[in-house]
């Protein structure tokens, strides 16, 4: 697809003097021949030439002579259409132009040839009116699952313990995150975010209404913050300039990393009354709700000003947050303790005051130690029970999911889709990269990543095509999953989410073969018969299970083509800055991985280099992702999306290598969990019901 441009990019190719026609003057055939030294003839030239200069001087009204020579002129004109709706034209128009250019002595006839590409300047939809969210969550969506104080379930109990492997970061202050943490629900706001069953619903919001020239948020008049302070429309325009613009003007040191988001979506805000907001977006917005509003994988979150404008250090003292828990006790990365706010402001029946009065988080990493601590009914739940032993326990999936199936003392039920990894290979990206200037912004107006290329790798194996695509091909995806995985992950070919908007199932469920056989031929064909070394990074997530076992099973794999690859796990934090801060410019390989997205528009912004996150690219690639963004029309997102994929895959740089299940354990207890099928971590823990 061809994207507008601000001005049209031309190619010349001019032809070497060539005739492609017989001649068609006295003076040609003269020149032609093979006498033309003859002085008969050097005579009848100069008589020649003086009656043309004659006739050129004004000397007879006659027509000049023409002399046609063809010069093939190619060129790429990019021109502007107008459109009312938002149309893409593919059509090719070739046309040619006879150009007659007057020149001394003679006239040149230039055939030019123009590619007309017709894409619209500019995208104009018809009113684009989204439903409100209030009624999209039916009436009795949670029907079966017990509630408190019904039904002998007790109305108020003490305390849940739940165990972690991690809970993202550990930032409390929603101005300051530097990147995806999962315990901005239980103190602070979103505007909406999904119902157990899935669909958008009231949250902080009770409805919004969106167009192609912005959205607008009328928020729950009763919602308010610890400190009795309204949360109001008001407070909703301070978290958005806070952390979009004014960071600095607090005190802070660094945006947050939810600020690119939020500038490349916002122009300007309004605030319309008390309950309020009206946001005009920077062009029409349709992935807005996924990156700002709480949809799926809900990355960001609104504090109360009042304590977020006195800076980091009052701020942690007690944060005042407007969700369901205050917090009574901080260790960071270790525990988090948080205590039931009573007063809480919502009644929504998946979205109220929980029935336990304490929730008390622990990170513990080691798998085994993890479950021990539910095993023992030290922890009420666990989250992500390692694979090998969640495939010996009861599965609320076979009999209703999320409620206590009462078979044991143990049950379990699975996050689908949680999340992905591929294989990066980063150098070929770096090398690109490194030919561009620092200090350049993209069409967001965010900052693009500069990396320099790294001193030594000029002729890394990985930079050839052949190696990466033999260094796929060597990997067995579905060994893996039936191996070390036990059936948990299944192998994908896309880099978008299955069953999410955008993904393919034709692509989704076509992984990379094995062939090991051509891995080796490749390799060969590259010069690298023998094999070579290579180094390797990952880093262990939260929720990613999965990520040894696929490490050691490559480095078996590619040993058995003659690739030694040596790994370096990295701290999740570390190894995400790497991509941002260019810790990581020296890369050969990479495992990349990221939650589950409901949107793929909001992981086709991975593949732009001003990404937190980024994911090996090209200009033509980033300049897709920017149109998908302005970009109304369902039919066409969804063309895009297959088009930005299939261009990303065809750079051989980036191979998918499966999806994902997170399995979540509990206790006898646990009465039920109502929690979404697709998640990329644990939510709704203020629905979980409990037994005294």
């Amino acid at each position: 697809m061809t994207l507008p441009r601000a001005s049209a990019r031309l190619g010349r190719r001019i032809s070497a003097y060539t005739r492609l026609t017989p001649p068609t003057s006295t003076m040609e055939v003269l020149l032609m021949g093979n006498h033309w030294l003859s002085p008969k003839i050097l005579i009848y030239v100069s008589l020649l030439l003086l009656l043309s200069l004659a006739v050129a001087c004004g000397g007879t009204s006659a027509e000049p002579q023409i002399i046609e020579r063809e010069v093939i002129v190619e060129k790429e004109v990019i021109k502007e259409v107008p459109v009312e709706k938002q149309v893409i034209v593919r059509e090719e128009v070739i046309r040619e132009i006879i150009k007659e250019v007057p020149v001394e002595k003679e006239v040149i006839r230039e055939v030019i040839r123009e590619v007309i590409k017709e894409v619209p300047v500019e995208i104009v939809v018809e009113r684009m009116i989204v439903p409100t969210a209030q009624p999209i969550v039916k009436a009795g969506s949670l029907a079966g699952f017990p509630k408190a104080g019904e039904n002998g379930v007790p109305k108020s109990v003490g305390k849940l313990t739940m165990a972690t492997d991690s809970w993202g970061g550990s930032d409390l202050n929603p101005w300051q995150l530097s990147g995806t943490t999962f315990l901005q629900d239980l103190f602070n706001l979103s505007i909406m975010r999904q119902a157990p069953n899935g669909d958008i619903a009231a949250y902080w919001a009770e409805t919004f209404e969106q167009d192609e020239e912005g959205i607008t948020f009328k928020l729950n008049p009763k919602a308010k913050f610890q400190d009795g302070s309204p949360a109001d429309a008001q407070a909703l325009y301070d978290n958005f300039q806070a952390i979009g613009w004014d960071w600095k003007k607090y005190g802070y040191e660094n945006p947050s990393w939810t600020s690119g988001r939020t500038k490349t979506n916002i122009e300007s805000m309004e605030v319309i009354s008390p309950t309020e907001l009206r946001i005009t977006t920077k062009g029409p917005k349709p992935i807005f709700m996924w990156e700002l509003g709480g949809n799926g994988y809900h990355g960001w979150w609104a504090g109360n000003p009042a304590t977020l404008k006195k800076g980091q250090e009052e701020y942690l003292k007690d944060p005042l947050g407007g969700g369901p828990f205050s917090i009574a006790e901080w260790d960071p990365g270790t525990r988090i303790v948080l205590d039931r706010w009573d007063d809480f402001w919502a009644d929504y029946e998946w979205y109220h005051a929980p029935q336990y009065e304490q929730l008390e988080l622990l990170t513990v990493p080691d798998h085994a130690a993890r479950f021990a601590l539910l095993k023992s009914e030290q922890a009420d739940m666990v989250y992500n029970v390692p694979w090998p032993v969640a495939k010996g326990l009861v599965r609320s999936e076979d009999f209703k999911r999320g409620i206590n199936p009462e078979k044991g003392d143990l049950w379990t039920q699975t996050y689908l889709a949680n999340g992905m990894l591929v294989l990066d290979f980063n150098l070929a990206y770096r090398l690109r990269q490194s030919k561009y200037p620092e200090g350049r912004v993209d069409k967001g107006d965010v900052k693009i990543n500069y990396f320099a290329y790294p001193e030594g790798f000029e002729k890394d194996p990985t930079l050839d095509s052949r190696v990466r695509q033999a260094l796929s091909l060597a990997i067995d995806r579905q060994a893996i999953s039936k191996g070390p995985h036990f059936g948990m992950s299944f192998p994908i070919g896309s880099i978008w989410h299955a069953g999410s908007f955008g993904a393919r199932e034709e692509v989704v469920f076509n992984p990379s073969p094995y062939n090991p056989e051509r891995a080796k031929q490749l390799l060969a064909e590259a010069g690298y018969a023998d094999g070579f070394e290579i180094t390797g990074h990952f880093g262990q997530f939260a929720g990613r299970p999965g990520i040894p076992e696929a490490v050691d099973a490559i480095s078996s794999y590619w040993q058995d083509i003659g690739v030694k690859v040596t790994w370096e796990e990295h701290d999740p934090s570390d190894f995400v800055n790497g991509f941002r801060f260019n810790r990581l410019k020296w890369t050969q390989v990479s495992l990349r991985t990221w939650g589950r997205q409901d949107n793929s528009g909001r992981e086709a912004v991975l593949y732009r280099p001003s990404s937190g996150y980024t994911g090996v690219t090209t200009p033509d690639i980033v300049d897709l992702t920017f149109v998908l963004q302005r970009t109304t029309d369902v039919e066409e997102q969804e063309r895009l999306l297959a088009e930005i994929e299939d261009r990303v895959l065809a750079l051989n740089e980036t191979f998918p290598l499966y999806g994902m299940t997170l399995v979540m354990g509990y206790t006898d207890r646990v009465l039920a969990h109502p929690t979404v099928k697709f998640s990329p971590h644990f939510k709704h823990l203020d629905l979980i019901t409990l037994r005294d």
